[in-house]
This record gives structure tokens, C-alpha cells and sequence, in this order.
């Protein structure tokens, strides 16, 4: 009897050490916390990942690594059979005031894992909480909320803008020539700013030869000179052009705010271009524009904006073609301010514009009649959710055109411009976006006895970028151009394809197809088509070579007053 007793009572702890650890291993791998058994204090914090142990509960250590001599398991007078349950320990932790096992002799201490609170961890996952952070400016009601899925967003400063035109933030209001827009004008001589808006902050991460810039307290600063000669056949593109060689020089600059708050960019363009034959020898060319925005709510945001542009007057935009001799200069400069506001979710913008065209120039190269004018513009667009990839948008604006003197007869050339548009926008991320707009526009002159002209409008801004380093933009606008006899109104309709692909990652390839039909009523319409392509090939990130081909061909109203150019030019680009 007394050698069963014995045995039965081996047999007994045996099993009991073998329960504990049991036991032990359930109670880690299921949730305390939803244990009905335990009170609400005893759940333990609830960790990120929904695990509810307490911080400082240890793991069970591997098989092998267990640092319980196997003596005291197979102990039955080693067990503790007691039924109290310290309220500081749980099943299968260690007590805080247990101490640990002495190392064997000869034995390294572990990595500082085997001091985090579960050695059987890894250092992330015994990693404590920290405090909550407050909630961010994102978080706040009363602070701003950059508006997303917008063309004219201000993330990255206008990365949106295509490399033939302005943001959209720049763009005109109703169909009124901007001196940022004007894709054809005379865009051989501007073709430095498209190429400066191309630069921001975030450049640099996806292009290797990206300038750095300078920093300008709180502006980031970027600074190119472009230096080139070259050839034509008409040097001047006019129907009096002759054959010759040139010196073109681009200083080009541009800077960009970096505020957690607002925003501000101001770009400028300066070139200057030295014939040396025919009938013209210098031809200046000046453009700039810039923006500040400022948030003034979560979901509001208020736009001032201005642009200007110098220099001579091409045939396209005169309506007639000339001698390059007898071509005004024309300064042409714009004011204007934008609200963007969000209303549950509808988007809307309100705008007013300014923009003057000083033609008095002309006037004194021996024309009595001076043909400066300025127009008022005032437009109200809404669209559903402009932060949707895909959302349509009505707008309309009317416009006030007043000249600087009546026409020869005393007849006022002043008009109303009201004009209608509808369209849908959308924005596939840097993939795929833009906006496509129809409309009708009408130019109603304040004289009875002047006819009213309409014309349907047609604008567009697309950009898509097939593959990374290759970005498709297409640009079509419609603007109203008034005949400085006030007897009729031309309506110039301009569309623009524009390619860049950098080849590799010091080559860059670029090229470009323009195309504007200038529709009158009562004369004959006019035809302009020009193309171009060109390479960069950067030496380092401050030296480059450029070159450009380009082919501009006009057709007037009479055959005899149509001509073309063929224009090479190859030079060298230095950039900060």
C-alpha cells in the first residue's frame, strides 16, 4: 500500500508539471482581454496589433534554452500546490520581484533583447507605446486643407505645368489672349520659360541632373543661361526675311516658396537675340509671371496672380502680315485674383482678370489710331468634387473689352464678352490628367450698328506620361481677337502637342507641333504650323549641350504674303 501511495503520488506531479505548462502556453496565446473570467483591470492594455498581454509578461524560452532546472519539474516536493493567486502575477509571467536564475558559469549575457519584457520577441514588437500624439494641423478644423485632384493644386509648386504653357493657376479667364497662354505668338524667342517651370523642389528625385537651386531665406532659387548660334533661311520669319546667321541669349529664373503655409512662385525669362543680316537686327523678348497663394480656411483659398510679356508684334496676332521692319513692339500685362471655396462637394472658382494690351508703339510708328485696349473679365466655375478622378464642370464670365480711342469714324470699338462653357476634369494621378471644356462665346459691341460675332470655344489641358521620363501634353484654347478697324472680331483658335522623353539619364529629347487658324468673317482666314525637336545632353548638373530644329510656316489671306522658316541653333546651357 505504501509503495502505491508513493507512486500515485509521482505520478501525480508528473502530471501537474505537465499541466502548468500547458496552462502556461494557453494562457500566452489567447486574448486576456476577452476572458470573462478576469476583472476589467486585469485585461492589460490593448497593444496596436490587438494583443492584450501586459508589457512586462515574459514568453516561455524555447525547448532546450529552459533555465528551470528538469530537477525541480520532476519534483513533486518542488511544486507550489497553493491555491493564492498574487494579484501582480499572471499563469505563465514571472514575478517583478522574482529574481532570475544565476547565469552558469562561463556564460555570456545575452543581446539587450533578453532585457526587453518578452525575450522571446523581437526588439520592434517589445517596443511600449508611446504617448498619443496630438492631432496635427491635418487634424484641426481651422486649418487649411490643400485641395487635391485640382490642375492648379500647389503641390510642388504647380507640377502640372505642361512644357508648352503656364499652370493652370495662370491660365486666362473667358476667351481673352493671356500674355502666358499665347502658345504661338512669337514663342521661338520664348521658349526659355516652359522649360524653367519644369523645376521644384522635387525635381531633383526624379531627375539625376536636376539643378539644386539656392536658397534665398525662405525661397529656393533656380538660376539658367542658355547661350546658342545658329542659322535660318528667314531670319526674321516675316515675308521680307533673308537668309543669315544669329546669336540668341536666354537668362531664365525662377523662384518658389518653401512655407508650411501659402505659397508663392514668381517666374522671369529674358532673351535677347542678334541678327546679323536682314532688315532687323535685335529682337528683345521679355516674359514673367507669378502667383501667391494664400489658405485661408480648410477649404478655402485665395489666389493673386500676374504675368508680362514684351516684344514684337508677329502677323498671326496683327491679322495681316508685314515687313519685319514695320512690327510694333506690343506690351501686354495681366492682374488677376481667384477664390477657390468648397461647398459639400461641390468646388467652386471665382475669378477676375485683367489684362492690358499697350499698343502705342504702333501708333507712333505712324499710324494715327491707337489700338490699346484692356479687358475686365469676371468668372464663376463648379464642379462636382474636384478631388474625384473624374468630375464635370459648368462655367461661365463675361467680359468687358474698352479701347484707348474710338475708331477714325468716332465709332466706339468698346464690347461685352460674355461666354459659356461645360466640360469634365479628371486626374489618374500623375499617369493621366487635365480637363476638356466646349462652349459658346459672343462678342456684343456696344455700336448698334456693328454686327454681333459667336464662335464656338474649344479648351483643353491634357497631360499623360505613358512611361516614367516620357510626359505627352496636349493644350487647345480659343480666345477672341478684335480687329482694330472695330468693323469685325476674329476668333484664334491655337492647339498645341508637346513631347519630352529623357532618352537616358544625361539625355533629354523634347519636341513639339503647333497649329492656329485665325477665323474672320469678312477677310480670308489665316494659317500658322510650326514644329520643332530638340536634345539636352548634360555633361555634369550644372553644363549641358542643347540643340533645336524648328520649321514655322505661315499662310495669309493672300498667297503672295505666305512664307516659312527653317531654323538650327545649337549652344550650351549652365544652370545653379
Amino acid at each position: 500500500m505504501a509503495v502505491r501511495t508513493r507512486h500515485r503520488t509521482a505520478a501525480r506531479g508528473l502530471l501537474a508539471a505537465c499541466g502548468l505548462h500547458i496552462l502556461a502556453g494557453g494562457a500566452l496565446a489567447q486574448d486576456a482581454g476577452a476572458s470573462p473570467d478576469l476583472p476589467a483591470d486585469d485585461a492589460g492594455p490593448v497593444l496596436r496589433d490587438g494583443d492584450t498581454r501586459l508589457s512586462d509578461q515574459r514568453l516561455l524560452p524555447p525547448l532546450g534554452q529552459s533555465q528551470t532546472p528538469r530537477s525541480r519539474l520532476t519534483d513533486p516536493g518542488g511544486l507550489d500546490r497553493s491555491t493564492t493567486i498574487r494579484p501582480d502575477v499572471r499563469l505563465g509571467s514571472t514575478p517583478f520581484d522574482a529574481p532570475l536564475p544565476p547565469l552558469p558559469p562561463g556564460t555570456e549575457p545575452q543581446s539587450n533583447d533578453d532585457d526587453a519584457p518578452n525575450p522571446g520577441v523581437s526588439r520592434r514588437e517589445n517596443r511600449r507605446d508611446g504617448p498619443a500624439e496630438p492631432a496635427g494641423p491635418a487634424e484641426d478644423e481651422a486649418s487649411p486643407r490643400p485641395r487635391t485632384g485640382r490642375a492648379d493644386g500647389a503641390a510642388a509648386a504647380d507640377a502640372d505645368a505642361s512644357p508648352l504653357g503656364a499652370p493652370a493657376s495662370l491660365r486666362p479667364v473667358g476667351p481673352v489672349r493671356s500674355p502666358t497662354v499665347d502658345e504661338i505668338g512669337d514663342r521661338r524667342l520664348a521658349d526659355g520659360l516652359p522649360n524653367l517651370r519644369r523645376l521644384g523642389p522635387d525635381s531633383a528625385a526624379s531627375d539625376p541632373f536636376a539643378p539644386i537651386g539656392t536658397r534665398i531665406g525662405s525661397f529656393l532659387g533656380y538660376l539658367t543661361l542658355d547661350q546658342s548660334l545658329g542659322v535660318s533661311d528667314n531670319l526674321t520669319v516675316s515675308r521680307d526675311g533673308q537668309k543669315g546667321s544669329f546669336s540668341q541669349t536666354t537668362l531664365s529664373g525662377r523662384m518658389i516658396s518653401d512655407w508650411s503655409r501659402h505659397q508663392a512662385e514668381l517666374n522671369l525669362a529674358a532673351t535677347y537675340r542678334r541678327n546679323f543680316a536682314g532688315p532687323v537686327e535685335e529682337e528683345p523678348q521679355i516674359n514673367a509671371d507669378g502667383r501667391v497663394r494664400l489658405d485661408l480656411t480648410r477649404d478655402m483659398t485665395a489666389t493673386l496672380r500676374g504675368a508680362l510679356s514684351f516684344g514684337r508684334e508677329s502677323d498671326f496676332t496683327a491679322g495681316a502680315a508685314q515687313d519685319a521692319a514695320s512690327r510694333a513692339d506690343i506690351l501686354t500685362y495681366s492682374f488677376g485674383a481667384d477664390l477657390d471655396a468648397r461647398f459639400g462637394r461641390f468646388d467652386t472658382t471665382t475669378s477676375l482678370q485683367a489684362v492690358r494690351e499697350d499698343l502705342s508703339d504702333r501708333a507712333s510708328a505712324g499710324r494715327s489710331l491707337d489700338d490699346s485696349f484692356t479687358t475686365y473679365t469676371a468668372g464663376l466655375k463648379a464642379a462636382l468634387d474636384e478631388r474625384a478622378a473624374l468630375h464635370p464642370f459648368v462655367s461661365a464670365s463675361l467680359g468687358r473689352r474698352v479701347f484707348d480711342q474710338p475708331s477714325a469714324g468716332g465709332v466706339s470699338r468698346d464690347s461685352l464678352i460674355p461666354a459659356l462653357r461645360g466640360g469634365v476634369g479628371f486626374d489618374r494621378g500623375e499617369k493621366f490628367s487635365g480637363e476638356l471644356a466646349v462652349g459658346y462665346a459672343w462678342n456684343v459691341p456696344d455700336e448698334s450698328a456693328l454686327p454681333t460675332s459667336a464662335s464656338p470655344t474649344i479648351d483643353a489641358l491634357l497631360n499623360w506620361s505613358p512611361r516614367r521620363g516620357t510626359d505627352v501634353t496636349l493644350r487647345a484654347n480659343t480666345t477672341f481677337d478684335p480687329e482694330t478697324s472695330g468693323l469685325d472680331t476674329a476668333t484664334l483658335y491655337q492647339l498645341s502637342l508637346a513631347l519630352r522623353h529623357r532618352a537616358t539619364a544625361r539625355l533629354d529629347l523634347n519636341a513639339a507641333l503647333v497649329a492656329g487658324l485665325r477665323d474672320r468673317d469678312r477677310v480670308s482666314n489665316e494659317y500658322i504650323y510650326s514644329g520643332e525637336a530638340g536634345f539636352t545632353y548634360w555633361l555634369n548638373r550644372h553644363l549641358g549641350l542643347t540643340g533645336l530644329y524648328r520649321y514655322d510656316r505661315f499662310e495669309a489671306a493672300l498667297a503672295a504674303n505666305s512664307y516659312n522658316a527653317n531654323t538650327v541653333r545649337l549652344g550650351l546651357r549652365l544652370q545653379n
